[in-house]
């Protein structure tokens, strides 16, 4: 925020420039004759412009260091609350998602006997919990991986996968997997659950802004080393795609639900692993390019 002393010092500046700016006019159109005293006024002037100026240029640059140093503050006390969650998720959580609920259901299902499941019909709530447990342990280890960036020179766990295998396993569990076609896909080095989080914000992204019938996603290899994610949805051309990517964009008058940062998290993820990722408008929805790094 500007002080007083900086708008009144901005005030008399604008004011004796706009004097100077009169008074030389006058001359140039002949109606004052060029004199001493007006070379004394050109003179006082500028003697009289630059303090003024100056105590306006110090006092602006001033507030702006202010304001960036309590930017910093905010963003230093916000990791700290960020790398406190971290924490939390990274051994906290672990402890009851990993080992105490999965002894908890193996224990239950031993000393549970096939006469009383089948009298209760326990069946399918037991096969919802392990679902539901297995779900859980998938997401946990998507944002065990998310909370790794968040440390400072950190670099990505990868292994070597197969994307085909990856994915269909990330999948399983989908309502929309019968709506993916995966072709042959390459083995290479990822972080598995990055990776198939990016890669499933694009498919659920084409259905989602898909007006066909049936709506279908295909990924497939263009060439050796370029993965597309193929949707017969609306169709976004790069500039869209860039524009779209950024975070909290979204289009004007939509209809879907949505924050806008799905799609710059999934470029995001891919950037992290060194991969180029663009977008081309086809006769009928999208083709996401996304350049693998073998």
């Amino acid at each position: 925020m500007v002080s007083i002393r900086s708008k009144i010092s901005l005030g008399v500046a604008i004011f004796i420039m706009a004097t100077f700016f009169i008074i030389k006019s006058l001359v140039v159109f002949g109606v004052i004759k060029h004199c001493d005293e007006i070379n004394y006024f050109d003179y006082a002037s500028v003697i009289l412009f630059c303090p003024f100026f100056f105590v306006f240029v110090k006092d602006f640059l001033k507030t702006k260091e202010e304001l960036h140093q309590n930017t910093v503050d905010q963003l230093r006390y916000k990791n700290t609350y960020l790398e406190h969650a971290a924490k939390i998720l990274r051994h906290d959580m672990h402890s009851g998602i990993n080992v105490y609920i999965p002894r908890g259901i193996s224990s239950l299902e031993r000393r549970l006997p096939d006469n009383v499941i089948k009298e209760y019909r326990l069946e399918a709530p037991l096969k919802l919990i392990k679902e539901g447990l297995l779900h859980t342990q998938k997401v946990y280890k998507g944002v065990y991986e998310f909370t790794n960036l968040v440390k400072q020179s950190n670099e990505l766990n990868m292994d070597e996968h197969n994307l085909k295998d990856c994915l269909i396993t990330y999948l399983d569990n989908t309502a929309y997997k019968d709506q993916v076609v995966i072709d042959t896909l390459p083995t290479i080095k990822i972080n598995e659950p990055l990776f198939c989080t990016a890669i499933d914000n694009l498919i659920r992204n084409g259905l989602k802004y898909n007006d066909n019938q049936n709506k279908m996603v295909a990924i497939y290899m263009l060439n050796d080393n370029t993965l597309a994610v193929q949707d017969n949805g609306r169709g976004m051309t790069n500039e869209e795609f860039d524009y779209f990517s950024k975070n909290n964009t979204r289009r004007e008058n939509q209809k879907e639900n949505g924050s806008g940062l799905g799609l710059g998290i999934c470029v995001a993820i891919l950037k992290e692993h060194n991969f180029d990722v663009s977008c081309e408008k086809l006769e009928e929805g999208s083709q996401i390019k996304i350049k693998l790094k073998k």
